[in-house]
C-alpha cells in the first residue's frame, strides 16, 4: 500500500511538472527576428545606448540598456536604462564621477 501510495504520487508529480512548463518554442515566440545594436560614449560622464527592432509592437515586447558600471577599485554593478519599444533607444549613465566608467553593454529585453 505504501509504495503504491508513493509510486502514485510520484506520477502524479511527473504529470503537474509537464503542465506548469511551457515549452521553450512557446516563450520564443517573435523574438526569432529581434536585432539589437548596444554602443556607448567614452567621454564623461559615459553613457550606454540600446536600441531593438525586430520586437513585437509595444507595449507587449521591450528592451533596455544594460550597464556593467566599474569604479577605480573594480567594484562593479548593474544599471538599467528605461523599456523602450522597437526602434527606440533606451540610455542609461553610471555615474557623473568622472572615474566611474562602464564595463559592458548590454540589452534586457522583456514581454508582457
Amino acid at each position: 500500500m505504501k509504495k503504491a501510495l508513493i509510486s502514485t504520487f510520484g506520477a502524479a508529480f511527473a504529470v503537474a511538472s509537464l503542465i506548469a512548463t511551457p515549452s521553450a518554442s512557446a516563450a520564443e515566440v517573435g523574438t526569432q527576428d529581434v536585432s539589437c545594436d548596444t554602443w556607448y560614449k567614452k567621454t564623461s560622464p559615459n553613457v550606454g545606448y540600446a536600441k531593438c527592432t525586430g520586437m513585437l509592437p509595444w507595449p507587449l515586447e521591450g528592451a533596455q540598456v544594460k550597464l556593467t558600471c566599474i569604479d577605480p577599485h573594480g567594484k562593479q554593478w548593474l544599471v538599467y536604462g528605461p523599456r523602450k519599444g522597437n526602434g527606440k533607444t533606451s540610455s542609461a549613465k553610471c555615474s557623473s564621477d568622472t572615474n566611474v566608467g562602464i564595463y559592458k553593454v548590454g540589452v534586457r529585453k522583456s514581454r508582457i
